[in-house]
């Protein structure tokens, strides 16, 4: 999650599942970001197992992680006793990442939305580690048959994150061979604290010098995901220039590429004939054309006209790596700009040098289901008119209920698949060639939203698509590029 939190109040203004939702959230209230800290949370990715510290049950507790007592406790941490959730101690440096991580998403929780989410995680987390003390305790004179069959209607109460019914249950249940006393107080405890959570009020909200930091990175690529939508939906230079061009300068002329970032691009193939949709359909001759004349200038630095200066693509040969989906087309297209810039790495005609990466370019990675016929159709209302989608196709083929769920899982799709991108781009150059049924989304979640026109739905030109220059610090830019 990404939150906006206000520099005045401290609490938290906006939320949303990524950058661009966030975006779009400032766009629609045309608030101003530079009155805001812009606060990247990791979620759950650390699981809470501290349970007791000095013999008082801190589990999920705001009132504990929130005070100063965890640093205090750190400035001497021999001295305390810090007890997990299976009685064993703690080492300090297990203590320093659950005080941050629960710092940051106890103080998120603002509003009775937040607390119901919060607590159906809790619930879920303490589930997982009920489950990973069963498979470590050896059961005498109980089997888990038993146990489950004592435990369904508790275990069901803390799923749905109701601790304080899920208590009185327990209260109730008599002790066993597992469940014995002091075990079933442990968790009577930790149902205590998770059920005593409170909200953030002004002044609550905290920031350790780590996060401070955080924020600050945080801040400076969402300001460079904001900027980059808007110059799209103002018409700037990427509805204009050629895509090589595109991706070394902005619509104001300035250079974007530096010395020290990838460059990536990621296209439709190019040219074919309309019979050619097979798996073996290859480009035409004017997709070869196309594609040469591509390679040619990513490896000369030549200019889509003569009224824009000389640019330089400061790559040298073979510093390039090449992907494609298994199909014909896609793959001709990546090695006809390949043997046209010279990196003969990837340019042998049995496309032995280009990698093929399916699972990662399939062209149904945006759809939950494809549906038997008419994807074009489908997916050009996903991406352009939401509101028409049938209530079948939301749920069947995209996986959701209403057209506002569509247009967020869209461009929550699109941050996931640009990183998994991005992971795999290991040269200075990264060119993936795929197909329309994937550039058409990954476009309109690039540019949220900002190509799509009222009366037409403009679709994928060939080898056009994105481009994403990724900078040293490992924050990207990301922009539409046409090829023209």
């Amino acid at each position: 999650m990404h939150y906006a939190v206000n520099k005045e109040t401290n609490l938290v203004k906006y939320s949303a599942d990524n950058l661009y939702l966030l975006q779009h959230v400032f766009d629609l209230y045309k608030d101003d970001i530079h009155n805001y800290k812009i606060l990247e949370e990791s979620g759950m990715k650390v699981v809470s197992r501290i349970v007791y510290v000095d013999g008082e049950c801190v589990y999920n507790s705001k009132s504990f992680w929130l005070s100063d007592t965890p640093a205090q406790i750190l400035e001497n941490y021999s001295e305390h006793e810090v007890i997990d959730f299976l009685g064993k101690p703690v080492d300090e440096l297990r203590f320093k990442i659950e005080k941050d991580n629960n710092q940051s998403r106890l103080a998120a929780i603002e509003d009775r939305a937040g607390e119901v989410c919060y607590n159906i995680e809790i619930g879920n987390e303490m589930i997982a580690l009920f489950k990973e003390e069963c498979i470590l305790t050896d059961f005498q004179g109980i089997t888990p048959l038993e146990i489950a069959a004592k435990l369904t209607q508790a275990y069901t109460l803390v799923m749905t994150g109701s601790f304080r019914e899920a208590k009185q249950v327990f209260t109730s249940i008599e002790t066993d061979p597992f469940l014995t006393a002091e075990r079933k107080q442990k968790y009577i405890d930790m149902l205590d604290a998770a059920d005593s959570i409170e909200y953030a009020d002004a002044g609550e909200y905290m920031f350790t010098a780590e996060e401070e930091k955080q924020i600050e990175e945080t801040l400076k690529r969402f300001t460079r995901v904001y900027t980059t939508s808007q110059s799209v939906a103002d018409n700037g230079m990427q509805k204009e220039h050629t895509f090589y061009y595109a991706a070394l300068h902005d619509k104001d002329n300035d250079k974007r590429l530096q010395a020290t970032d990838k460059l990536i691009f990621v296209i439709r193939h190019a040219e074919r004939d309309d019979s050619n949709t097979g798996d073996t359909g290859d480009i035409n001759s004017t997709g070869v054309s196309r594609a040469t004349s591509i390679g040619t200038k990513l490896r000369d630095g030549a200019t889509p006209s003569s009224s824009e200066s000389t640019n330089t693509v400061d790559i040298p040969t073979n510093d390039a790596h090449y992907f494609s989906t298994n199909i014909t087309r896609t793959m001709h297209t990546a090695q006809a700009i390949a043997a046209a810039r010279g990196d003969t790495d990837s340019a042998a005609s049995d496309y032995s040098g280009i990698t093929i990466k399916q699972d990662l370019l399939d062209g149904y990675r945006f759809l939950k289901q494809k549906p038997s016929s008419s994807t074009t159709a489908l997916l050009k209302k996903y991406c352009y008119h939401q509101d028409e989608l049938t209530q079948e196709e939301l749920e069947t083929n995209i996986g959701v209920s209403t057209a506002e769920e569509a247009h967020a899982k869209l461009l929550s799709d699109t941050e996931k698949f640009v990183n998994e991108i991005i992971a795999e781009a290991d040269k200075r150059l990264n060119i993936f060639v795929t197909h329309d049924y994937f550039i058409g989304p990954l476009v309109t979640g690039i540019t949220n939203y900002g190509l799509s026109t009222e009366n037409n739905s403009p679709w994928v030109n060939w080898c056009s698509g994105i481009a994403i220059i990724v900078h040293e610090d490992n924050t990207y830019d990301a922009f539409a590029v046409k090829c023209s």
